[in-house]
């Protein structure tokens, strides 16, 4: 069997987890970084896994620096790790729009992983790609962080092993760390049958209709956790006032008419109690990565700007529809006010 060349633009935490278990797979993996940074990604590294309390050792790779050195390669699939916000800058559409050429000379199909409304429609236009070369792509089941994230370390999780890991990752008991969605099946189940061959982690798949309901919904928990000051949810969903809000703003998100009857009937469902359950278990079987200081360190900063945008965008939308957003307006207000505050303070 031919080993699957997969190119992964960008070796953050989602680039190299999902990297990682791709090799696991027989996978010849590449990763495009910044000029200037291949020094820094070099063969090996190494990740801490949370499941087992192990240092794995992630070899065999190649790094390259400039679209350019991709002319005379051949890739099944090209994973691009960009966040929402980074895919819209100047530097973010100058990449995609060079990745496009190189997508139209091949047989490849890329995967997205940024979030937000209109987000693919971006990809499409910039790359000038046919839409069922376009998957997108999430995270789930399974968080990861750069190794230097300062997160606090509970049993039995060593410091020592995190200090030497450049990320950690950590995923749930059903031990599915990704999906894609099957606008393309057949592209999506090739993927999955790859990353499946890890054995350790799994690849899901999805519905667009779902991914673009879950693509958007989420942020609203964690702008309550941020106007809070990131406290373990149980504190989270005792604030009943904030909390309910949250949970209305998601489902006025869902029931966006971009979503139809499925986000009109998910809205009928996302009731506080049951949001808060799902939150606190997660909470519970992320241990001992602790997911609370996770949530701070991305959401809370990594791709805050992204969340952010996505629920403005969420906002625009529903105005022009005619919709009225109470929910998720008061929830940006406060949350404006506590950045403001904040700043203030410091």
């Amino acid at each position: 069997m031919n080993k699957p060349n997969i190119l992964i633009v960008g070796a953050g935490a989602v680039g190299l987890s999902v990297g990682y278990h791709l090799s696991l797979s027989g996978a010849d993996i590449t990763f495009l970084v910044r000029e200037g940074r291949k020094a820094a990604f070099q063969s090996p590294q190494q990740l801490y896994c949370y499941d087992d309390a192990t240092l794995k050792n992630f070899a065999g790779f190649s790094v390259i620096e400039n679209v350019a050195e991709l002319a005379d390669k051949s890739f099944q699939f090209i994973i691009i790790t960009l966040d929402g916000n980074a895919s819209l800058t100047t530097e973010g559409i100058a990449l995609l729009r060079k990745l496009g050429g190189t997508v139209r000379a091949s047989k490849a199909t890329v995967i997205m992983c940024g979030a937000g409304i209109g987000l693919r429609e971006h990809y499409l236009k910039v790359m000038q790609i046919a839409e069922d070369r376009l998957l997108r792509g999430v995270l789930s089941g399974m968080l990861s962080h750069q190794g230097n994230a300062n997160l606090p370390v509970h049993a039995p999780t060593d410091p020592a092993q995190v200090a030497m890991a450049v990320v950690c990752y950590k995923h749930t008991a059903n031990r599915v760390g990704f999906q894609v969605e099957t606008n393309n099946k057949a592209a999506a189940n090739q993927f999955a049958k790859i990353y499946n061959r890890s054995e350790v982690s799994r690849c899901g798949q999805i519905s667009p209709a779902l991914f673009n309901i879950f693509s958007c919904i989420a942020f609203p928990a964690y702008a309550a956790c941020d106007i809070m000051g990131w406290p373990d949810f149980s504190k989270v969903v005792a604030n009943k006032e904030l909390w309910r809000l949250a949970i209305r703003a998601q489902g006025e998100i869902s029931a966006l008419p971009q979503h139809g009857l499925l986000g009109r009937l998910m809205a009928l469902f996302l009731r506080p109690s049951m949001m808060a359950k799902v939150h606190i278990k997660m909470e519970r079987d992320m241990l001992p990565l602790d997911y609370q200081a996770f949530n701070r360190f991305h959401h809370g900063g990594k791709v805050r700007t992204q969340d952010v945008e996505s629920m403005q965008n969420s906002l625009a939308e529903g105005q022009r529809r005619g919709r009225r957003m109470t929910a998720l307006q008061e929830l940006l207000k406060r949350l404006s006010e506590h950045e403001a505050a904040s700043k203030a303070t410091v």
